[in-house]
C-alpha cells in the first residue's frame, strides 16, 4: 500500500512542478480535460460505457442523473435495504419513493416484484447495489422498457463488481459511482455518472458542470450558468489516476478472500447458502452479509472461519429499512405509504450479520 501513496505524491508534485502548470491544472478542471479527461476514460474502459461525468461524491452524481431526469415531484421504485444517502437527493426535489422489496440473494431490488407497483405515476425506477452485490440488469431493463421509465442504479458501493462478466448495473439509462472512504477506490471524495445515452449526458453536464465544458462537449450556443457545482476537486481526479490499477488489483484479492468465506462457509451448514458463483456474480463486497441458520452462533462462524485459515470479524447489519429510520418517518413520512411491507429486507436486518475479513 505504500508505494500507492508514494505514486499519489509523485503524480501530485509532476502537476504542481511550475506555476505555469498549477494555473493549467485549476484550469483543466473547469473544462473537464486533463486528470479529469484521465480518469473518465478509465472509467469508461471499464464499464465500456459512452460517456462518463466525474462528480464531487456520489451524492452529487445521484442529484445530477435525478435533475438529467427531470424529476421532480415524481414517484419512484426504489430498495427500503439502503443507505439514505442513496436516496436523499431524490427526496429533497420533491420525488415519492415506493419500495419494493428485496432478492435474498443479492438483497437488491427484486425486479420480479416491481413490474407489480408500477403505476401511470411511476417515473424511474432506482436500484441499489447494497454491499456492492450487483443487481439484476438485465431484469430491471426489460420492466422499464416494458412500462417507458427510466432506471438508474446506486451502484456507489459496486464500483468493479460484476454480474454476468459485465459492470454492474450496466444496462441502467445512468448509473451512479463513488470514490470515498471504503469504496473500491478511494481519492478522498469524489463520485461519476456512467451512461450510454447521449442525450441524458448532455443534461448531466447542463445541471452540474462548468458552462465551459458545456461549450466544449456538447456546443450549447445557450450555456447554463445556473448549474450547480458538482465538479471532482482536480485534486481528487489527480488521486483516483494514481490509485487505479492498484486499487482495482486489491479489490480482485478481495474478492477472492471473500468467495473463499462463502465457499467455506456454504460446505459448514453455519450460514445460508449464498449462490453468487453460481449465478456468476462477482461482488465488490463492500459487505459481507450472511444469515444464520436456525442453530449457528456467530462464535461458530467465526471458530470455522479460523481454522479454516481465514480471519474475520463480525458485526450487527448495519442497515434498518429505510420506512422504518426516524429520520426519514420525520422528513419525509407524508411522501410515502406502505401498501406492503418488504419482508424480505426485514428478515435480511434482522437476521443477518456482516462479516469483515482481516488478514
Amino acid at each position: 500500500m505504500f508505494s500507492i501513496y508514494e505514486k499519489i505524491e509523485s503524480d501530485i508534485s509532476a502537476y504542481f512542478d511550475s506555476a505555469k502548470h498549477l494555473r493549467n491544472v485549476s484550469n483543466d478542471h473547469l473544462i473537464g480535460v486533463g486528470a479529469v479527461a484521465e480518469l473518465e476514460r478509465k472509467i469508461a474502459d471499464l464499464y465500456a460505457a459512452k460517456h462518463v461525468v466525474c462528480t464531487s461524491s456520489g451524492s452529487t452524481a445521484l442529484l445530477s442523473i435525478a435533475l438529467a431526469m427531470g424529476l421532480k415531484d415524481s414517484q419512484f421504485i426504489t430498495s427500503p435495504l439502503t443507505y439514505g444517502a442513496s436516496l436523499a437527493s431524490w427526496l429533497i426535489l420533491g420525488n415519492q419513493p415506493v419500495f419494493v422489496d428485496v432478492d435474498p440473494q443479492t438483497l437488491t431490488l427484486d425486479a420480479s416484484k416491481v413490474a407489480e407497483r408500477i403505476t401511470h405515476d411511476t417515473v424511474a425506477i432506482l436500484a441499489v447495489d447494497i454491499f456492492g452485490n450487483p443487481c439484476d440488469s438485465d431484469a430491471l431493463r426489460r420492466v422499464a422498457d416494458e412500462f417507458g421509465i427510466f432506471y438508474a442504479s446506486d451502484s456507489c458501493q459496486a464500483f468493479g463488481a460484476m454480474r454476468e462478466c459485465r459492470a454492474a448495473s450496466y444496462a441502467a439509462d445512468a448509473i451512479a459511482i463513488s470514490f470515498t472512504v471504503g469504496k473500491s477506490i478511494c481519492c478522498g471524495e469524489g463520485g461519476a455518472v456512467v451512461t450510454n445515452d447521449s442525450a441524458l449526458y448532455e443534461r448531466v453536464l447542463w445541471w452540474s458542470q462548468h458552462p465551459l465544458r458545456q461549450k466544449r462537449d456538447i456546443g450549447l450556443h445557450e450555456y447554463n450558468e445556473f448549474a450547480f457545482n458538482a465538479r471532482i476537486h482536480p485534486l481528487g481526479a489527480i488521486w483516483a489516476n494514481a490509485v487505479f490499477e492498484e486499487s482495482l488489483d486489491e479489490l480482485r484479492r478481495k474478492q477472492d478472500r471473500c468467495q473463499k468465506a462463502i465457499s467455506i462457509l456454504n460446505e459448514s451448514g453455519f450460514i445460508e447458502s449464498i449462490e453468487f458463483e453460481a449465478a456468476d456474480i462477482r461482488s465488490s463486497f463492500f459487505g459481507l452479509a450472511v444469515e444464520l441458520t436456525e442453530d449457528a452462533s456467530v462464535a461458530e462462524v467465526l471458530e470455522h472461519l479460523t481454522a479454516s485459515g481465514v480471519g474475520a470479524r463480525a458485526s450487527i447489519m448495519p442497515l434498518d429499512v429505510i420506512y422504518k429510520n426516524p429520520a426519514f418517518l420525520q422528513q419525509y413520512a407524508h411522501r410515502y405509504r406502505l401498501v406492503k411491507p418488504c419482508l424480505v429486507a426485514e428478515r435480511a436486518t434482522e437476521r443477518r450479520i456482516a462479516l469483515t475479513l482481516v488478514e
